[in-house]
């Protein structure tokens, strides 16, 4: 089904400041365009790639909503699984978030080694605090440090650009329970990435029921009627 994000164009993902507007202006179009969102969602069972390359992970779920990598970038919705208190961590590429539903204690961090790579709590210090509430969108570049604290039922628009960097890290002395789950299913992973691994169709399919509980997809029978 082709629709208008067949459209939009690649991005500049160096320029932090005008990729925040590009996307921006796709997420909040899209959060707003629910008999797509709803449609992008129910494909996912139907499509291999994007089933695969959905995930569960202890501390956050994800689905992928939209991918096009000739474009450089990726469309997911991510989802709290429960009341949980995700470890300082950067990212391997600039992001930008949108939330959709629910809201988090967000902990903008500074890292006080000057440095990049692996780091630990000693490392880091609080910045900017924040609460991020439905409608809230920001951008992220893959050097910085964030710490998020979700409520339940937290679910988020999440588009991402092509990497940057080898691998993410965390600091993982904030979250010993890491030891506690196996190695992610992707070979290669940091030790924060313990407990991922590829969503089930069951899993998948109550994702999708909580989304519709929420209110935020429609019913299979509803689209396009």
């Amino acid at each position: 089904m082709s629709s208008w994000l067949d459209e939009v164009p690649a991005f500049d993902w160096s320029d932090v400041r005008s990729t925040h507007r590009q996307c921006r202006s796709v997420l909040t179009r899209l959060a707003s365009d629910r008999s797509l969102l709803s449609k992008l969602v129910q494909e996912i069972e139907h499509d291999p790639l994007r089933l695969r390359e959905s995930e569960v992970h202890p501390l956050i779920n994800r689905l992928i909503v939209y991918q096009d990598d000739s474009r450089g970038f990726q469309i997911r919705m991510h989802l709290s699984p429960g009341s949980r208190e995700l470890v300082p961590h950067d990212h391997k590429y600039t992001f930008t978030a949108y939330v959709l539903a629910g809201a988090y204690v967000h902990v903008w961090r500074r890292r006080t080694d000057i440095a990049e790579g692996d780091f630990t709590s000693t490392d880091i210090q609080p910045g900017i605090v924040s609460i991020e509430r439905p409608g809230t969108c920001y951008t992220f570049g893959s050097p910085l440090v964030h710490q998020t604290i979700m409520l339940p039922g937290t679910v988020t628009l999440f588009m991402r650009g092509p990497r940057e960097k080898s691998r993410s890290h965390a600091a993982l002395d904030m979250w010993p329970e890491a030891d506690r789950f196996p190695p992610s299913a992707e070979e290669g992973k940091p030790k924060h990435a313990n407990g991922q691994r590829p969503v089930t169709v069951d899993e998948y399919r109550a994702m999708r029921a909580q989304l519709i509980d929420q209110g935020l997809i429609d019913e299979l029978a509803e689209i396009g009627s």
